[in-house]
């Protein structure tokens, strides 16, 4: 008779540990997956220096000002910043 409770005592810690960290390890696993996923498609942003937008880096206008090298949104504000710089 022992042995029947010390069994069933296990046997109940098994399934409240079970419930309990199986939904956490899925949690677990879902956040690393969205840090990959969200990680590897993180494109680095720029700031135009005119207008004060943040444009990702890669479709931004590229232009060397006096030694500087500064992004702009649009050809307009490249040109407006040419104009007060």
């Amino acid at each position: 008779m022992r042995y029947i409770i010390i069994f069933l005592i296990i046997y109940l810690c098994y399934v409240i540990l079970r419930k309990a960290l199986i939904p956490l390890l899925r949690t677990y696993k879902l956040f690393k997956r969205y840090q990959k996923t969200s990680n590897s498609n993180a494109k680095e942003m720029v700031q135009d220096p005119y207008c004060q937008t943040y444009i990702p880096k890669e479709t931004a206008l590229k232009a060397t000002i006096g030694g500087e090298v500064f992004y702009f949104c649009s050809r307009k504000c490249l040109e407006e910043f040419k104009k007060n710089s």
